[in-house]
């Protein structure tokens, strides 16, 4: 054991056997569904040979165990509330899932289901802040949204909506005029 308590990383004991390499690609899907590219990089590293992990891949896809699809599709419905598309497909792609299979999985999400998101994100964002003006609003929402991966358009018009409706409600700190 390392400390921290986690286990060592186990190494493969049977590299060359197809077998062994699929019955450990189901088991670290049992606890937790992976791209295929993810698996594959997993496998690797523990030592199994490229035919083997090729071989048990290609089986645990077969048996259903393994579905790209299916991973992106969960994958983006569990993201999608706080985050902005962009965000989401860099997420995919780090997970090693082509473009090919994200762009189904990523058109799922409704554009208005994302601009509420934002709203709602914005609006708790803000929920405690003062601010001076509709500039400053702006300043401190607009690159927090960004990175949350919400487009450009829709963080500019979600810094719009809120200035107005901070505007409309005197919400903006007025700095005392001084003689």
């Amino acid at each position: 054991m390392r400390s921290g308590g986690r286990r060592t990383t186990p190494t493969a004991r049977e590299p060359e056997s197809a077998q062994a390499a699929y019955t450990e690609a189901v088991k670290r899907l049992a606890r937790q569904p992976q791209s295929r590219a993810a698996l594959r990089q997993r496998l690797l590293r523990l030592g199994y040979a490229d035919a083997a992990v090729d071989a048990a891949l290609d089986r645990a896809q077969g048996d259903g165990y393994l579905n790209d699809q299916e991973y992106a599709a969960a994958l983006v419905r569990r993201r999608s509330r706080g985050r902005g598309h962009a965000l989401i497909a860099q997420e995919l792609r780090a997970k090693g899932v082509e473009e090919s299979t994200a762009g189904p999985a990523l058109a799922a999400v409704d554009p208005d289901t994302e601009a509420e998101e934002a709203l709602a994100l914005g609006k708790s964002l803000l929920a405690h802040r003062r601010l001076v003006d509709a500039q400053a609003l702006t300043a401190y929402l607009g690159p927090r949204l960004s990175r949350r991966g919400f487009s450009s358009g829709l963080v500019y018009r979600v810094c719009r909506l809120l200035s107005d409706e901070w505007e409309a409600a005197g919400r903006f700190d007025s700095v005392a005029e001084r003689d």
